[in-house]
């Protein structure tokens, strides 16, 4: 459950500009350790944005971003994954024709603690296998044949191998950007309870879930946090507000 004395990410007035469009306009928000937050609003309102902009997508234009109380710089991908952000988008950034256990440990593979590791870089199959299935057993996923290219596993079972590969590498903060889209409804379910697994078994990773269903986000989160047009309309606890309100403050119109 969520740690309300333990801020993870916190940005201070966050801008992104493109030309004259304000399309991150002076964001102040903040996750706390182990809370699923929620990040809404119509097409345009910037919610993309301004996960790219923490993200090291694009350059931030103004403002703070905070990790762990300590201010950051982030000029690229790269140094939001070292910082521990990682982001799991709709394309799942997975090699399609290599297996479950290349696609997680790739371009951090293990090497045979042997001479023809040590000497030729064989790679520790067995070893990369079994902490796969694990990592996978941990998070409430089994795929039965690890030896298959991912692109013959199901839409949530690559979505299961993205995150646990980010998981694997020691993510804080983990995004997901529209996780349920593309799926049928038995896989949306089974992501649903993915992140709820991930949350439950993993008390030092928050995570920030862009979705345009309202159905999943009153399933699934902590809190819910509007944008409109670049800027934070207003946050709610999900206990504590309705659909019908959510719906209203992303319009602006009356509910």
């Amino acid at each position: 459950m969520p740690n309300k004395n333990e801020v993870v990410l916190e940005t201070k007035a966050l801008e992104k500009h493109f030309g004259g469009i304000r399309a991150v306009d002076q964001i102040d928000m903040k996750l706390y350790k182990n809370e699923i937050l929620a990040i809404v609003g119509d097409n345009g309102a910037g919610k993309s944005t301004l996960i790219k902009t923490i993200t090291g997508v694009y350059r931030k234009d103004g403002g703070e971003i905070y990790l762990e109380g300590n201010k950051v710089d982030i000029h690229n991908t790269r140094d939001a994954k070292n910082l521990g952000i990682e982001t799991v988008y709709q394309d799942k950034g997975l090699i399609s024709v290599l297996d479950a256990p290349s696609n997680l440990f790739l371009g951090r593979e293990k090497l045979r603690n042997n001479v023809l590791g040590k000497l030729f870089r064989f790679l520790d199959v067995r070893y990369m296998r079994e902490e796969t299935k694990g990592l996978l057993a941990r998070i409430g996923v089994e795929i039965k044949d690890l030896s298959a290219p991912v692109n013959f596993l199901s839409g949530g079972q690559q979505q299961s191998v993205a995150v646990g590969r980010a998981v694997y590498w020691s993510a804080k903060i983990l995004i997901f950007d529209e996780p349920t889209n593309n799926l049928g409804v038995k896989e949306q379910a089974k992501a649903i309870n993915l992140i709820r697994a991930i949350r439950d078994t993993h008390p030092e990773v928050s995570i920030i879930v862009i979705t345009h269903n309202l159905y999943h986000v009153f399933e699934l989160v902590d809190r819910i946090m509007v944008l409109r047009n670049g800027q934070v309309i207003g946050e709610r606890e999900r206990d504590k507000t309705t659909r019908n309100e959510i719906v209203s403050m992303i319009t602006g119109l009356a509910a």
